[in-house]
């Protein structure tokens, strides 16, 4: 009789256990399981990806590839402003404005629309093109801005170096001016 009453007190204890590591598994599993609700808006909002002031047409350039600045100078046949926009999901129209070292605004660029089906794009690029003789002989501080629908956008200071003084013309080292 004994033996039976260990073997009882044994199966009940087994069950206790069980039970209890049953429910520590439920609590455990979840609580280890977190939801976050994130609004998406309707229309996300265009964000630019990278504004880059280049003199290589970008129509060569590798979009997919990060792009960075390059040194621009007056010899340069054409300046670009190179804008690729992110989240894109309805029609807009850019416009670009240059500034002077002047703060004079030379040339607007004529408004151009983009993705007028209004698709989602990842992204796209544009660009706008400073002509030389625009900037030919205003070295200095220059800037960009880019609009759109009419709204300020994105903003892109730049330099323009002095051109090579010519061709052919010994280069003097700044230690020999001296």
């Amino acid at each position: 009789m004994r033996a039976m009453k260990a073997r009882g007190f044994n199966r009940g204890v087994g069950r206790r256990r069980a039970a209890r590591a049953a429910v520590l598994a439920l609590l455990l599993s979840s609580a280890a399981c977190f939801s976050f609700r994130v609004a998406v808006p309707p229309d996300p909002e265009e964000v630019v990806g990278t504004l880059a002031i280049v003199r290589t047409h970008p129509g060569g350039l590798d979009l997919e590839k990060p792009l960075a600045d390059e040194p621009v100078s007056e010899d340069d046949d054409g300046i670009h402003s190179l804008v690729k926009v992110l989240q894109v999901s309805r029609p807009l129209t850019l416009q670009w404005h240059w500034y002077s070292p002047d703060n004079l605004r030379l040339r607007s660029s004529k408004a151009v629309t983009v993705n007028a089906k209004a698709r989602f794009l990842a992204y796209f690029a544009a660009w706008d093109t400073l002509p030389r003789p625009v900037y030919a002989g205003k070295k200095g501080n220059w800037a960009v801005v880019i609009t759109v629908d009419g709204r300020f956008f994105a903003r892109k200071e730049f330099i323009i170096e002095q051109g090579d003084p010519g061709i052919g013309s010994p280069a003097v080292p700044p230690a020999a001016q001296a």
